[in-house]
C-alpha cells in the first residue's frame, strides 16, 4: 500500500459522490483519470490506470465518448506491459497530434522513469522514448503536464522518495530541460497550472506521512520556486490536488479531504494563488471513496466537468471512473469578483 500512496497520492483515501455518472464499471480497480476534449472530433477521451488487485501494478486504458459523455466505449489497453504503467497525463498538442506522459517501472524506487507515447487519432498510442530529465538514476513518478499557448509544455513531477520538480519542453515533449528545478523538497504529488494572461505559475503539492497537508507556491519564473509556500489545506488529511485556470482567469484547485475514514472532493478558487475562497464540498457520501479529481474545463467560468475514481462501497477496491457534467466551482451566494454579475 505504501507504493500506491507514493505513486498516486492517496489510494486508501476517499469518500463520497452524488449523482455521479459511470464512465467505467465492473470489479476492476479503475483509477486516476486524465481527460481531454478532442478538437478533431469533439470526443471526450479518458486515459486511466487499471490496477492489479494483488500487486497494484498498473496498465493504462482508454475510453472515448462521442455523445457528450452520455455513453462510453469499452475501455481498451493502450500502454500495457509486464512493467507497471501509471499516472497518465494526456494532452492534445494540435490537430491529429496527441501526447501521453506516464510513469513506468518494474519495482523499487530506482526503476521508475517517465515516458511518452503519441497518437494521431486519440485511439491508438505508440510508446516513444523514456524522458531524459537529467537524473543519472531512476525515481521519477507522477508527471503532470500543461500546454502553453505557444506550444511550450511544463511538467511537474515527483522524485522518490519525496521531492517535487519541474521541467519544460519546446518540442512537444520529445526533449526536456535537464536543470532538475526543485519546486519543494520533502513533498509529494506536485501538480502545476499556468495562467497566460500574466505568466503566473501555480504549483500544489502535499507534505507528510499518514495525515497530509497541502501547500501551494506561485512564480513567474518557472526555474525559481524559492518563494515561501502558502498554506492551502493544512488541517486534517488532504491529498490529490490538481490546479487549473478557469476561463475568467481564476485559479481553481481541486483536492480530497478526509471525512472520518473516507474522503470527499472539494474545491477552492483564487485570483492570485495566495488568497483562497472558502472550500466548497463537492461530494459528501461517507459510504463511498472518492479520489483523484480531474476536471475538464469548458467555456463556463463557474463550472466544470469533473472526473474521478470512486469506490462503492468504500473498502471494496472496485474503483470505477465516474463523472459529473456540471460541477460548480463557486459559491453562488458569496461569489467573488471573478464571477459574472
Amino acid at each position: 500500500m505504501k507504493l500506491v500512496v507514493l505513486l498516486s497520492g492517496a489510494f486508501l483515501c476517499a469518500a463520497a459522490a452524488h449523482a455521479a455518472e459511470s464512465v467505467t464499471s465492473g470489479d476492476e480497480i479503475d483509477y486516476m483519470p486524465s481527460v481531454i476534449r478532442s478538437s478533431d472530433d469533439g470526443a471526450r477521451i479518458v486515459v486511466f490506470e487499471r490496477l492489479s488487485a494483488s500487486t497494484f501494478s498498473g496498465d493504462l486504458l482508454l475510453t472515448r465518448s462521442t455523445d457528450g459523455g452520455a455513453t462510453w466505449s469499452t475501455p481498451v489497453p493502450i500502454i500495457a506491459s509486464s512493467a507497471s504503467e501509471r499516472h497518465p497525463s494526456l494532452l492534445q498538442l494540435g490537430p491529429s497530434n496527441y501526447a501521453l506522459f506516464y510513469l513506468k517501472g518494474s519495482g523499487g524506487n530506482s526503476s521508475y522513469r517517465l515516458w511518452r507515447a503519441t497518437s494521431t487519432d486519440g485511439v491508438v498510442f505508440t510508446e516513444q522514448d523514456q524522458l531524459d530529465l537529467g537524473w543519472a538514476t531512476g525515481g521519477e513518478v507522477n508527471p503532470h503536464v500543461v500546454r502553453h499557448a505557444d506550444g511550450t509544455l511544463t511538467m511537474s513531477y515527483q522524485r522518490l522518495p519525496t521531492g517535487s520538480y519541474v521541467a519544460e519542453s519546446t518540442d512537444g515533449g520529445v526533449t526536456w530541460d535537464t536543470l532538475k528545478t526543485p519546486i519543494a523538497t520533502g513533498s509529494q504529488l506536485p501538480r502545476i497550472a499556468f495562467r497566460e494572461s500574466d505568466g503566473l505559475y501555480l504549483a500544489s503539492y502535499q507534505v507528510g506521512g499518514g495525515a497530509l497537508a497541502m501547500y501551494v507556491k506561485t512564480t513567474t519564473d518557472v526555474h525559481d520556486w524559492s518563494a515561501a509556500p502558502q498554506d492551502f489545506a493544512v488541517s486534517g488529511n488532504n491529498h490529490d490536488s490538481l490546479p487549473l485556470v478557469m476561463p475568467d482567469g481564476a485559479f481553481a484547485l481541486f483536492w480530497i479531504r478526509a471525512n472520518g475514514s473516507q474522503f470527499d472532493l472539494a474545491v477552492r478558487r483564487s485570483s492570485d494563488g495566495a488568497t483562497w475562497s472558502d472550500a466548497i464540498t463537492l461530494t459528501d457520501t461517507p459510504g463511498e471513496d472518492d479520489v483523484e479529481p480531474h476536471p475538464l474545463v469548458g467555456a463556463s467560468p463557474t463550472s466544470v466537468e469533473l472526473y474521478w475514481g470512486r469506490d462503492a462501497p468504500a473498502g471494496s477496491l472496485t474503483y470505477d471512473i465516474v463523472r459529473e457534467p456540471g460541477v460548480m466551482v463557486v459559491d453562488v451566494i458569496h461569489a467573488d469578483g471573478f464571477d459574472p454579475a
